[in-house]
């Protein structure tokens, strides 16, 4: 019997210690992980947020590029207008308008199609970066819609196929034009201007999107330092539970490996002073005396 409660106060003895050891190890490891993860989320969501500014200022050029180009066209179907029965006055505006159609118009649509190739790159890559930050527990910041971006883009690629329809529609049929039949180009001038209207649309409504994605992730950067910190406090005061438990345990468990009592010394009288027995009898003692 003595043997097995040594065996198992050595077995007691080893796994307290193991796992006190452990808790403060891991009461340290905490606070050192909580640095460096800090650091590591707070370098993720800057440069997301980074390439959020990207998309908000590209969708502001966008904007502004897409106006520029309605401009144009609200420039061509007003030229349109101006045709009359005159066939020599007619001929000096259609040259005006296939100008204006090539040489102005294609610089701008060259831009539109840029700036929104690469917002659709850039939302590419903050979506893949807040994926990875929504994967954290309790963390949810929204991403811009993907389907939008891709909307633009092929608003972009009708809007060129249009133009240069519209273009080829003007050099085709060049004598009809200047005789009169504006149709011709009124009809796709306006479906032109159609395109155009929805792509301001999308552009607006994805800028406020956009927008609120930014300040999701301003507000989860912010809050970084402020939840790890309580994470880390929490996982503290559980180890500590752990290893004040586990200090407890050794105490217990270590007279069947030692034979020795922790606590006996701190229930020892003091130098002169009689133990609680000797107390015992001495008071027995003198009320007999009584």
């Amino acid at each position: 019997m003595q043997t097995f409660k040594r065996v198992l106060g050595v077995i007691v003895t080893v796994i307290s210690i193991l796992m006190l050891v452990l808790s403060l190890a891991g009461i340290v490891g905490t606070w050192i992980v909580r640095a460096d993860l800090a650091t590591r989320l707070v370098r993720v969501a800057t440069a997301a947020e980074l390439r959020v500014t990207v998309i908000k200022g590209g969708l502001d050029r966008l904007d502004v590029a897409i106006g520029q180009v309605n401009a144009l066209v609200a420039g061509v179907e007003q030229d349109v207008q101006a045709f009359g029965t005159d066939v020599e006055q007619n001929r000096p505006l259609l040259t005006a308008i296939s100008d204006k159609l090539g040489v102005e118009l294609q610089p701008l649509f060259d831009s539109v199609r840029e700036i929104a190739t690469t917002v659709g790159e850039t939302v590419d890559a903050v979506n893949t970066a807040i994926e990875a930050v929504n994967a954290i527990p309790f963390v949810s910041i929204p991403a811009p819609t993907l389907a939008k971006a891709n909307k633009l883009s092929q608003d972009v690629e009708t809007l060129g196929t249009q133009v240069r329809g519209l273009r080829a529609e003007i050099d085709a049929k060049r004598s009809e034009i200047i005789q009169g039949t504006v149709s011709i180009v009124t009809t796709p001038v306006a479906q032109i201007g159609g395109v155009l209207g929805e792509m301001q649309q999308t552009v607006s409504g994805y800028s406020q999107e956009v927008g609120a994605v930014q300040e999701g992730l301003a507000n989860f950067r912010e809050s970084i330092g402020g939840w790890l910190t309580w994470v880390a406090v929490i996982l503290t005061l559980i180890l500590l539970w752990v290893a004040f438990s586990q200090a407890a345990v050794l105490m217990l468990g270590w007279p069947w490996f030692s034979g020795k009592d922790l606590l006996a010394r701190w229930n020892e009288p003091a130098p002169g002073e009689p133990d609680a027995a000797e107390a015992a009898i001495e008071d027995r003692v003198d009320q007999n005396e009584l």
